[in-house]
């Protein structure tokens, strides 16, 4: 489980974009869109992306979740921690 008391930013070389009712994160090699590694965030993916500024931490996204959606802490502290993890294999993210 990672920390939530880590803030991340987003690795500025994934290009993130709503189209209609789809999100949309693209890594960008060489000012190229690398197609073949699209990812479709859901809405609280999207939802947590926006907010991986280097400045909120992610207990503070988590609370933020709990507003916004109807979930319990447990289960947005477990999905954060689980997502945050697929974002750092991907090198979506960065740690200040």
């Amino acid at each position: 489980m990672v920390d939530l008391t880590y803030k991340f930013r987003r690795n500025a070389n994934f290009v993130f974009r709503k189209i209609d009712d789809e999100t949309i994160l693209v890594p960008i090699k060489d000012n190229v869109g690398d197609m073949g590694s699209i990812y479709n965030l859901n809405e609280v993916g999207a939802f947590v992306w926006e907010r991986l500024d280097g400045q909120n931490r992610l207990l503070d996204i988590k609370n933020m979740m709990l507003d916004e959606f109807e979930v319990n802490d447990e289960t947005a502290a477990k999905d954060l921690s689980e997502f945050i993890g697929h974002l750092k294999e991907e090198d979506a993210v960065i740690y200040p």
